[in-house]
């Protein structure tokens, strides 16, 4: 977090919660580790669905193990969860929009990775196949 304060010559900002950033920066980290080992699997969005109910029973031993302060843990904790959640979405959306569309969501994809609001990305991505059908009910077509 940023701390702001005013001065004579404007707002300038005064100190930044580097352990904070840090933990969001790996969570940024561990979550695309946990998307590109799902892109593995037969089904990723499956295996994003598992890895996300998993989180809250393996992330107080892993945090523990690597020894993470407790005013971190609650932040890492969800920084990770939101992002494998938005991943989850994107390619549940994948699924449904069917082959031949994956350019949307692979521009959602690169911008999650590097460090895009994941909540307003899994909104983006779950809109995506109703915006293709209007598309196409627009054009005339039966997709």
């Amino acid at each position: 977090m940023i701390t702001l304060a005013k001065n004579p010559h404007g707002i300038m900002a005064t100190r930044v919660d580097e352990p904070r950033i840090t933990a969001l920066a790996a969570a940024v980290f561990i979550a695309n580790a946990a998307y590109r080992e799902a892109l593995t699997m037969p089904n990723p969005a499956s295996t994003l669905d598992d890895i996300a109910d998993a989180l809250p029973e393996v992330m107080p031993e892993v945090l523990s193990t690597v020894k993470t302060a407790p005013e971190l843990a609650e932040v890492l904790h969800t920084a990770i969860a939101d992002r494998v959640w938005a991943y989850t979405a994107i390619e549940y959306a994948r699924a449904e929009a069917g082959a031949g569309y994956n350019y949307p969501f692979d521009t959602l994809v690169e911008a999650l990775e590097h460090g895009a609001d994941p909540h307003v990305i899994r909104a983006k991505a779950l809109d995506v196949p109703r915006r293709i059908r209007e598309l196409a009910e627009q054009a005339g077509g039966d997709e």
